[in-house]
Formats: C-alpha cells, sequence, structure tokens
C-alpha cells in the first residue's frame, strides 16, 4: 500500500491547527438545545417570558427545534419571532427541509463542480445549525431579523431572483459564497486557488454551527489509536447535532496527485458500527461501518470512492 501525504506530515511532527472563530459553546446533550438553553439564561425576564411562550405555543418537536436553532444561531428573540411567524404558513415538507436539511435537501445539495465538495458540504453542515439558511434554500425566503451571514451582502435584485429559481439555483449560488470565504487567504494571505477545491483550514474557517469553533486535523489512518481517537469525536459530535466534515483521498500507489486530501463528505450521524455520510458528488446517503471507513485499501462509495481519510474537521464540543 502507498502513502498518504498526511501521514507524512504527520510523521514529520505536524498536527491540527485551532483556527479562529464564534465563541464555544457549552454542550449538555444536543448542542443547538443547549446553547439555547444558555442563551435563554442571559435572557431578561420579559424577553425570557416572550422566548418560552414562543416554545409553549409550538406545534410539535420540528418546530420547537427548528426554534430553538434559530436562537442558537443568533441569539436573538426578534429573529426566534420571525422564525416563528414564518413557520405557520410552510408545509409538511418544508417544514422537515428547514429541521433536517442534509437528509430532505441531499439531493439538490450536490457539489455543482469537481472543486466545489468542501463548498456543499459547508452549505449543507451551515444550513444544519441555522433554519434561516435551510429556509431560503428550501423556499427562497429571505428573513430579516434572521438573515444568515452567507445572504448579507446579496443584492436584493439577486435574492428576489433566486426566489423563484429551483432549489438547485440556491445551493448552487451558496456554494460559490461559500468558497470565496473559505479560500481567502489560504495560501500564505493569498487567495487558494480555485482548482484545487476548499483547503481544511478554510473550511474550519467558515464552518458555522451553534457558535461552536471548529478545527481541522491531519489523519494517519496507520496510526489505530490516532484515527480510532479522531472518530471518537466524531461520533461525539454527530451524537449532539452537529454534522462533522471529513476528507478522503489516495495514496502513492495511484501517483503523488492523488496522495492529498481529494473529497470532502459530511457525516450526519452513526449507527451502531459505522457512521451515516452525506457524499456530495451523488448526494447521496450511506451508513458506512468503522471498518470500512479504516480499512484504507478498497475505494469507498460513500468517500467518493477515494481509499483514505485524509483530513477532519472537527467542533470544539
Amino acid at each position: 500500500m502507498g502513502r498518504q501525504l498526511t501521514t507524512i506530515l504527520r510523521r514529520a511532527g505536524f498536527g491540527s491547527t485551532r483556527v479562529a472563530g464564534p465563541r464555544t459553546a457549552e454542550v449538555q446533550g444536543g448542542l443547538a438545545s443547549a446553547t439555547a438553553a444558555r442563551a435563554r439564561s442571559l435572557m431578561p425576564v420579559a424577553a425570557g417570558r416572550r422566548y418560552d411562550a414562543v416554545l409553549a405555543a409550538a406545534d410539535g418537536p420540528d418546530a420547537v427545534a427548528a426554534f430553538e436553532r434559530t436562537l442558537a444561531a443568533t441569539w436573538s428573540l426578534d429573529a426566534v419571532t420571525e422564525m416563528a411567524g414564518v413557520w405557520a404558513g410552510l408545509s409538511g415538507p418544508v417544514r422537515a427541509a428547514v429541521v433536517d436539511p442534509v437528509r430532505r435537501l441531499a439531493t439538490a445539495g450536490r457539489q455543482t463542480d469537481r472543486t466545489t465538495c468542501g463548498s456543499a458540504v459547508l452549505a449543507m453542515l451551515n444550513a444544519a445549525g441555522d433554519p434561516a439558511l435551510a429556509l431560503w434554500l428550501a423556499t427562497g425566503t429571505v428573513l430579516d431579523v434572521a438573515r444568515p451571514t452567507e445572504l448579507a451582502a446579496a443584492p436584493p435584485d439577486r435574492l428576489a431572483e433566486l426566489a423563484d429559481a429551483p432549489v438547485e439555483h440556491r445551493f448552487a449560488r451558496l456554494q460559490q459564497v461559500l468558497k470565496r470565504r473559505s479560500n481567502a487567504g489560504g495560501l500564505l494571505g493569498l487567495p487558494w486557488p480555485a482548482a484545487f477545491g476548499t483547503p481544511p483550514w478554510g473550511a474550519a474557517r467558515t464552518a458555522r454551527y451553534a457558535g461552536l469553533y471548529f478545527r481541522h486535523e491531519m489523519l494517519d489512518d496507520t496510526d489505530e489509536a490516532h484515527l480510532s481517537g479522531v472518530l471518537v469525536e466524531v461520533a461525539a459530535a454527530v451524537d449532539r447535532g452537529v454534522p462533522v466534515p471529513l476528507y478522503s483521498g489516495g495514496d502513492t500507489s495511484r501517483g503523488w496527485s492523488t496522495a492529498v486530501p481529494r473529497h470532502l463528505v459530511l457525516v450526519m450521524g452513526r449507527t451502531t458500527d459505522g457512521l451515516t455520510i452525506w457524499e456530495p458528488g451523488s448526494g447521496r446517503i450511506a451508513d458506512v461501518p468503522v471498518a470500512v471507513l479504516v480499512a484504507g485499501g478498497v475505494p469507498v462509495p460513500a468517500l467518493g470512492h477515494w481509499h483514505h481519510l485524509t483530513w477532519a474537521v472537527l467542533p470544539e464540543l
């Protein structure tokens, strides 16, 4: 078996790198719910009662999840009130997409070209943590108070045009925005070359979910203890509702061009013996045993038909 570049780098003494990001949230159980509870505890009495009233009027667990995630993403009661006002008019399928965009919009969110797997994964991750972004992707509706940061600089006429476009068009536009953000300053202060996709440090900087920091970690799948430890972190994150981006790639047996991180997928859950992964090239979701992920000898469809796990973008829980 050949070697991965990340294996060589780790053995040369390189490892994980922490990157700047939003404040770290306290985690007890589900991350979004815990962050919302923290935000609620800091509200003035009258505001807290208003928030409690919104939750009490919620018509089911999906509504509660959407309102809690809105508060976790924005720390704004006005944003929660805005989401609640829109929620009443949403159809069942749209509500499901707002609460679970990875599953409900899996096919529509596919990468638009061979370089945007990272952007597609970041779009899904950010939408999973921000109902306002998921709502825009599903329907084209732009909220005011709860407007996602990805739409902050979008011209009104462009948003109006996208409001009537297919879901896939909004995903394509979002991927372009996220690619620019993740690649800005990615190469010694200069933009990361677009043809090389998304660098792990740019992905970590651009990923967002309920105020968490994200860090990137090189992987060495010849080091069983190291890889097992990272996969334990991945499992802990998805158990708390936070999807995790993982890079895959080949090794030197197929040439140096394949021995670098080549593809990005999103871990969105786990099973008794493995992980549930969304693959942005096909838009498919698959349950993959951990034994298959760490084997490193055969191509894995859920990893974009690559052999190895090469890098992880991990939330700081």
